[in-house]
């Protein structure tokens, strides 16, 4: 039988450590076509891909939320995220 090891849980300093590291050194200039502009599926420089799983009637009240306001589902993400300050 296989030995189990502990885990200690991360400090708050481990935690943001973590965050504020994001992908650095992944992402370089990926993502940038010719005048600036991101091919479809390429992600900005600066910016980081984010996978979550949200329950399928709130990604479309999302969906909609967005086409409503004319913006992004992650222009309407980083905004609530950047509310909570």
């Amino acid at each position: 039988m296989a030995k189990v090891t502990a885990f200690k849980k991360p400090t708050l300093d481990a935690v943001q450590a973590f965050a504020e590291g994001g992908n650095k050194g992944k992402s370089g200039s990926a993502g940038k076509a010719k005048g600036g502009k991101v091919g479809s599926g390429q992600i900005p420089e600066g910016d980081v891909r984010l996978t979550a799983n949200i329950r399928e009637e709130l990604h479309q009240k999302l969906k909609i939320r967005a086409v409503q306001e004319r913006t992004t589902v992650g222009d309407l993400i980083e905004a609530w995220v950047e509310s909570w300050r």
